[in-house]
């Protein structure tokens, strides 16, 4: 679960400036978790969003293996707010969606997020 909780700091912090080659994403992401995180990173600099904030998470484990850990989550992006470029803080703030994420044990013994899904905004009701 370490390495889910630090992927998303990575991503807040990636997302100050919308940079997909921050030096910091693939410190806890790697393949479909890298390239997504990549993927909004750009969509979102393309738009002159960035964002401010960190986003909320209460990973539960579904599966375990010596290698492979599966998690769901139902992640807050509540304070985690998009900002035009040009403007203040908005309602562009971003609510509850429910995630799923595996994490893998890479050749070097580290972990990393290695596939990350979620969902629409509102998914995920507490």
């Amino acid at each position: 679960m370490a390495a889910y909780r630090a992927m998303w700091e990575d991503a807040a912090e990636a997302s100050r400036t919308s940079d997909p080659k921050h030096p910091r994403l693939d410190d806890h992401a790697e393949k479909n978790a890298l390239w997504l995180l990549q993927y909004v990173m750009r969509k979102a600099r393309k738009s002159g969003v960035t964002m401010t904030g960190e986003v909320a998470v209460a990973p539960m484990v579904v599966k375990v293996s010596p290698n492979r850990v599966v998690l769901r989550d139902c992640f807050d992006g509540s304070r985690w707010v998009q900002v035009k470029q040009g403007s203040s803080p908005d309602d562009m703030s971003g609510g509850r969606h429910r995630a799923k994420a595996t994490v893998v044990r890479t050749a070097k013994g580290s972990w990393k997020v290695s596939d990350l899904y979620w969902e629409d905004i509102g998914t995920c009701v507490k």
